[in-house]
C-alpha cells in the first residue's frame, strides 16, 4: 500500500465515523421524538400558574442622598 492509498483509507475511515455519529445522532432523536419529559411538565405548570400582582416598578419616594440626583433629572 502505497502513501496515497494510505491517506484515502484514512479519510474513508474519518468519514465513516463522522457519518456513524451523525446517525447516532438521529437515530436516538427520532426514538425519543414522542416522550414528553417531567421536567416539561413542570415547567409547563409554571408558566400557567397565576403570577401575584407588583407594583410597577418606579422611582422611590425615599429621599436619596444630598449629593444624588432625582431619578428624572434629564426631564428637566
Amino acid at each position: 500500500m502505497s502513501a496515497e492509498d494510505t491517506l484515502a483509507v484514512c479519510m474513508l475511515i474519518v468519514l465513516l465515523v463522522a457519518a456513524g455519529t451523525v446517525m447516532t445522532i438521529l437515530f436516538s432523536m427520532m426514538r425519543n421524538a414522542g416522550k414528553k419529559d417531567e421536567l416539561a411538565d413542570l415547567l409547563e405548570e409554571e408558566e400557567t400558574a397565576p403570577e401575584p400582582e407588583s407594583e410597577p416598578a418606579g422611582p422611590d419616594d425615599e429621599p436619596g442622598q444630598p449629593w444624588e440626583k432625582d431619578a428624572d433629572w434629564w426631564r428637566e
